[in-house]
């Protein structure tokens, strides 16, 4: 199996690098100085405790790469970047299988549209861009938690072979699971936080409206049917397991927020809301619940892009302030 890893940021990078350190086949698709300071240098995996240096492969287009039969793409950009990537994977190899590394649970719905073997993955990794050829990995020992399953369901060799691959490298734990969308709709309540955790810093997840907003998940997904607890045996495999994630940031760093933090930090011009509360959003609306919270959060992601207010400079006290008096006026309004 040749696993390529298609949007190698912070994320890719690090499935990748540990892949490669484990002796598998693999091969990033990522941006030109990212690629050009990898080739260069080699692909650098920072933590705490150590360094490691990683050789491997970099390119800037798969349509570099000559596809074959034993090729999976792993897609580890972020939710709305995907469709692009979907129509050159598809002119490139039609019938390749491809992992949804993403979080959330739009992207595999959007790759179904195009491609017959479409895989979940779950994404418990922690992670850093901080320059071309360098991310800082923030858990030890172990780096991050991968398992992969059939979308919608099952399991086939495909799935199997790349799990024990992912398990069987460095610093990482993977598992095949036939329910991986359970996990995935389980972290996408996590995910509801990341535009307070974008507001405030991590203290973010601490605010009254983040909490709302989970609250409200629950409901959506009750109405809606949507399975997000796993059995009981499984849920406490995976608490087991996510205990060697630690957070171990090394010295003279700081962490300050999520993935949507610091998306919004590099100034990208768009970040996940519209697939963590806005999937919540979609769904109260379908089953005629509302997601008041969940609207607030929305919303405030939008003047974080526009500027309006910048990232981790609000506290949990100003932020459940703001979305007090905006419940308070969507009360009047309704």
């Amino acid at each position: 199996m040749r696993v390529i890893i298609y949007g190698a940021g912070a994320v890719g990078s690090v499935i990748g690098g540990r892949l490669r350190q484990g002796g598998a086949d693999v091969v990033l698709v990522t941006r030109a100085p990212h690629a050009a300071a990898i080739r260069e240098s080699g692909l650098s995996l920072r933590m705490a405790a150590v360094i490691d240096v990683v050789e491997i492969d970099a390119v800037i287009s798969i349509d570099q790469l000559t596809p074959g039969a034993d090729d999976v793409v792993v897609i580890t950009a972020k939710t709305q970047d995907t469709a692009a990537i979907h129509a050159e994977v598809l002119e490139w190899h039609a019938d390749v299988p491809v992992v949804c590394g993403t979080n959330g649970v739009e992207h595999e719905r959007m790759a179904l549209r195009r491609f017959g073997r479409v895989y979940g993955m779950v994404i418990q990794l922690p992670a850093q861009f901080e320059k071309p050829g360098e991310v800082t990995v923030l858990c030890a020992p172990t780096n991050a938690i991968l398992d992969v399953g059939r979308y919608p369901t099952g399991l086939d060799d495909t799935a199997v072979e790349l799990a024990a691959l992912l398990d069987g490298s460095p610093r990482l734990s993977s598992e095949a699971d036939d329910d991986v969308m359970t996990k995935k709709y389980g972290k996408l309540l996590v995910n509801l936080g990341n535009a307070a955790d974008a507001a405030c810093g991590t203290a973010g997840r601490g605010a009254r409206v983040a909490a709302v907003a989970m609250d409200e998940g629950k409901q959506a997904y009750a109405a809606a049917g949507i399975r997000w607890e796993q059995a009981t045996e499984r849920a406490e495999r995976y608490k087991a397991r996510a205990a060697s994630m630690q957070f171990d940031v090394p010295a003279g760093d700081t962490f300050l927020g999520g993935s949507t933090w610091q998306s919004l930090m590099k100034g990208a011009g768009s970040v996940e809301t519209d697939y963590f509360n806005g999937e919540i959003l979609l769904l109260a609306r379908l089953h005629g619940l509302h997601a008041p919270a969940n609207e607030f959060l929305q919303q405030f992601t939008m003047r974080l892009l526009r500027g309006e207010v910048p990232p981790g400079s609000m506290s949990t006290e100003q932020l459940d302030t703001e979305w007090e008096e905006w419940r308070g006026e969507l009360s009047l309004e309704r």
